[in-house]
């Protein structure tokens, strides 16, 4: 169990960095789910469970101060909960709602306590140290990759019955609000993002490009 949790972890590490630097897409649950199968040896499973998540979560992205639920942590331990348990995508959907919605918390900490390193990077902008800035960003950038690491490599060493006591413990009022506010956060995000893409010029570039889109359909049918 110690050598899946470290290789979870690494796969957790990945997806962190990924999220807040190049963007590769490799922290989205469809990546993230199939590393875990990997890892746990049913590649199959964790597609299907890390598909599942990805058409939850299309929609759920971080605007402004806005700070969303934490999907890379939640995928990760739904999909190997998932796949532990046997119970595949029921099982994983269940924990990794819940889990994504508690971890933001730890996210929103995170970045709280980054405060403190943009700053320090402030005052060596100031003296005009670049290597110090480069250096407390790259700090920051651990401390949020380790507030998602830590409750990943727990749940796996703490196994799949301690998590389902857990789960178990709390009301099912609350279990059912955060399932159904994980069912809606897509339409909220896309809300948020049209909210976005409809003024002015970029309205004008949506439209247009929804009208191409559609006439391209529309010759790929034959329709003119």
């Amino acid at each position: 169990m110690l050598g899946t949790a470290i290789l979870l972890s690494l796969v957790t590490v990945i997806a962190a960095v990924d999220y807040n630097g190049p963007l590769f897409m490799i922290h989205r649950p469809l990546v993230t789910g199939a590393m875990t199968g990997i890892v746990l040896g049913d590649f199959t499973q964790g597609m299907i469970i890390g598909a599942t998540l990805e058409l939850m979560w299309l929609g759920v992205t971080g605007i402004g101060g806005y700070t969303p639920p934490d999907t890379i942590t939640g995928a990760i331990v739904g999909t190997a909960f998932g796949i532990m348990s046997g119970k595949g995508v029921t099982a994983g959907v269940a924990i990794a709602v819940p889990v994504a919605v508690v971890t933001q918390q730890l996210d929103v900490l995170a970045k709280t306590a980054d405060i403190y390193f943009v700053n320090k990077a402030d005052k060596a902008a100031d003296r005009g140290d670049i290597s110090r800035i480069g250096l407390y960003h790259y700090a920051s950038l651990f401390i949020i990759v380790l507030f998602k690491v830590v409750p990943v490599f727990l749940a796996i060493m703490l196994g799949g019955d301690y998590v389902e006591s857990l789960f178990k413990a709390i009301p099912e009022v609350v279990m059912t609000g955060l399932s159904v506010a994980g069912g809606i956060m897509p339409a909220i995000g896309f809300g948020m993002l049209l909210n976005m893409m409809l003024k002015k010029i970029c309205g004008c570039s949506y439209l247009l490009g929804l009208f191409v889109l559609l006439l391209a359909i529309c010759q790929q049918l034959e329709l003119l």
